[in-house]
């Protein structure tokens, strides 16, 4: 019986391995018929139109298709991804682009015009004098608490400006100086200077001011009478306190007049730009893709305070002749025609016979003025001044603005339905002060000996430290003997060698008396983080 079981085994073992044998040359078989099928389908030229489209089988007479209810498509090769010819430029249109790019590449013409521009650009912080608190119920704890009309108040103020003399004097927009004090000028290479007011107009915006250095990388101005609508520009600045920052755009228009200065003389005669002007970029550069100045960045047009499309700049060639007359004369010097004017749109154009809107209306004259003594009258349209068409108000505005008095000009009038010639000697536009910088009523004093900087207190600190007397720690120099005592900006100094101080000339009395070497012993007040104060004592040594 056992012998039964083993034949068994042995012969059930045959036939298993047999079968596996079988099942692997059928695979083999199956594998090879369809790599053949592959490689077929390969070889097939496949018309484009045939793909996804279903088979259009002839039906045998008398019998019914399902093409209704069930279509069969052919299914594509697959897709051999080096086989795509991608599409190129054409050889023949690579020149064209050569000859407005090199090597068909802008980048090269930004990089090398923002490399000229970048080092002459600056970064200026000042205090700048907030001009008025409201008097309503917004801020009506304020004013109980305050005294506005007795104490100043400032905050921070930043712009930038333009560098364009190696000694020193820097070009920017009169609003960034306006109303402010402690200019500092940081270069673009981190260079720090105290910046000195040399003088402004706030007719058209225009500011200088003065560091003292040498050897300054100065900017390239261009001319902005040439420049066209449609050009690249670049805008450069220090816009929202980001540094020597770069935007890129084009002129989307000249001449424009947004009305943002508020004078009666007031010249605007903007280039507008799609570059990005933030606030920060006041007093900073447009240049062309040469990195010549042909504007200086002066104000956008938004509803949010921030860039929403159109930046608004000075054409360098009115800049360039405020400059010089601010630095030759010490004040603006600006040719006066003495008239009323306005555009000329359709209506007047029929009115007065031209076949076209152009020039600008004469509505009226000043008295005595030299246009009255030239002979011209109101109901004159003025078409040119010494032969450059004139197209709008702000375009004879700064036609005139940028010639000084005593120069005579010619203009072209129309009158009675032909053309005449005047010539007019220019008088002179009144000027209009630019305010000079503040002093803060603070009267900040340092003492370099000691490493402070103090000032006098205001009725509000007065108030805030509970105190009658006592003067105020503006600033305290890391590393000098103030600081080593533990001495910090925001304390009071009550009294020194236990001699009370009501002023800074208490204070300057008293430190006369001790030599170099001496221990000063100074009582001081700070506030604590829960707002209460404490009183400290602190020994400071007197420095030479």
């Amino acid at each position: 019986m056992e012998l039964v079981k083993k034949v068994f085994i042995v012969i059930a073992s045959f036939f298993l391995i047999v079968l596996v044998i079988y099942i692997i040359h059928i695979s083999q078989k199956a594998q090879q018929e369809r790599e053949l099928r592959m490689s077929q389908q390969e070889e097939l030229e496949i018309p484009p139109d045939s793909i996804r489209r279903p088979l259009e089988i002839e039906p045998e007479p008398g019998t019914e298709t399902e093409a209704d209810s069930q279509e069969t498509y052919f299914e594509p090769p697959e897709i051999i991804p080096d086989s795509i010819e991608w599409k190129k430029l054409p050889e023949e249109k690579i020149p064209e682009i050569s000859r407005a790019f090199p090597q068909g590449n802008p980048n090269p013409v930004f990089i090398n015009a923002a490399r000229k521009i970048l080092p002459s650009v600056v970064t200026i912080h000042s205090n700048m004098l907030i001009s008025s608190i409201p008097d309503d119920e917004n801020h009506k704890e304020f004013w109980e608490k305050y005294n506005p009309e007795e104490e100043q108040w400032f905050r921070k103020g930043s712009g930038s400006g333009i560098i364009i003399s190696s000694n020193g004097y820097i070009l920017t927009n009169y609003h960034v100086l306006e109303n402010g004090s402690e200019y500092k000028v940081i270069l673009y290479d981190k260079r720090e200077y105290p910046g000195r007011f040399v003088g402004g107009d706030p007719n058209t915006d225009i500011a200088v001011l003065k560091i003292d250095a040498e050897d300054l990388p100065i900017a390239y101005m261009g001319n902005s009478d040439s420049v066209q609508i449609g050009e690249w520009v670049m805008a450069v600045g220090s816009p929202l306190n980001f540094t020597s920052t770069i935007t890129a755009g084009i002129v989307s228009a000249l001449g424009r007049d947004i009305r943002i200065i508020q004078q009666r003389y007031g010249v605007e005669n903007f280039i507008q730009t799609d570059a990005v002007i933030n606030p920060g970029n006041s007093g900073g550069a447009l240049v062309n893709l040469r990195g010549e100045v042909i504007g200086i960045n002066t104000a956008i047009a938004t509803r949010t305070g921030l860039y929403q499309g159109y930046g608004f700049a000075i054409p360098s060639n009115l800049a360039i002749k405020v400059v010089n007359d601010i630095l030759k004369y010490g004040e603006v010097r600006r040719g006066l025609l003495g008239v009323t004017i306005e555009n000329v749109d359709n209506r007047i154009a029929r009115g007065v016979g031209l076949n076209q809107p152009t020039g600008v209306l004469i509505q009226g004259l000043e008295p005595g003025y030299p246009a009255e003594k030239a002979g011209l009258k109101p109901g004159d349209v003025i078409l040119s001044v010494d032969g450059d068409e004139v197209t709008s108000v702000n375009d004879l505005q700064i036609k005139i603005a940028q010639r000084s008095p005593n120069e005579e000009v010619k203009l072209k009038v129309w009158r009675d339905r032909r053309t005449l010639t005047f010539k007019v000697k220019l008088g002179k536009a009144p000027v209009s002060r630019p305010k000079p910088p503040l002093l803060e009523k603070k009267n900040k004093k340092g003492y370099k000996n000691l490493g402070l900087e103090i000032r006098n207190l205001t009725n509000s600190e007065k108030k805030k430290f509970d105190i009658e007397t006592g003067i105020f720690v503006e600033a305290v120099k890391p590393g000098s003997p103030a600081y080593e005592a533990g001495i910090f900006p925001g304390e009071i100094i009550i009294s020194i060698d236990d001699k009370k101080i009501d002023e800074t000339s208490d204070f300057e009395k008293i430190i006369s008396q001790f030599k170099q070497g001496d221990v000063i012993k100074f009582v001081l007040r700070r506030r604590t983080f829960t707002d209460k104060y404490t009183d400290h004592i602190a020994f400071v040594e007197k420095d030479k």
